[in-house]
Formats: structure tokens, sequence, C-alpha cells
């Protein structure tokens, strides 16, 4: 496993030995920091229901038990800006907040 596509952002894990990673594949992947081995992938932004969205920015929670998402989807007619709490250890979509206007380019 690994990156498939040009990585969008990177973000390391409070303690450093982890770090997060998304790509236009819109694939967020968990990384060891010293092998540099891919230990997990979420899916679909992993924040949203479906495979569309792309995470432009990411950050780990103090305790490195979840991951904030910024994400952005255009579609040509619509554009849908979320944000999304992941759990780390299931990859699971535990919070999703629907953002009016703008990017959330920095979390």
């Amino acid at each position: 496993r690994g990156a498939t596509a040009p990585i969008r952002c990177v973000v390391f894990s409070p303690d450093g030995h982890t770090f997060a990673t998304s790509g236009y594949d819109n694939i967020n992947r968990i990384w060891h920091g010293f092998s540099g081995s891919c230990l997990k992938e979420f899916r679909g932004t992993s924040v949203a229901e479906d495979y569309k969205f792309g995470a432009i920015s990411l950050a780990y929670s103090p305790d490195g038990t979840v991951i904030a998402c910024g994400c952005y989807r255009d579609n040509g007619a619509v554009r849908t800006r979320k944000v999304g709490i992941l759990d780390v250890s299931t990859g699971e979509c535990v919070r999703s907040i629907d953002i009016a206007e703008g990017f959330v380019s920095h979390l």
C-alpha cells in the first residue's frame, strides 16, 4: 500500500511516531514515521459519505486520537465544504460539520 496520487497535505502525530497524509486520490493514510510503511487507509475522505471529497487540510488532536480534515468538493454545479473528525484507531468519521463559505485551508 502507498500513495497513488500526489499528496495535498501532511501532518505529524503529537508523539512524532506517525504522520497522516491526504492525496488527490481522496484517501487519507496513516504512515509509520520511521519505516515509512502505510499503516492505515481511510477511503472516501474518511470524512464524507462518498468518495468524492478531498481533504485539503489535516490536524491531529493534542492526544493523537482523532484527526480533523478540511474537505472540499466541486462538481461544477455545487460546491460542498466540510470539516470531518476521524477516529484514528477505527477510521470512522465521528463528526461532520458543513461549512457555508470559503475553504478550510488550515486547521
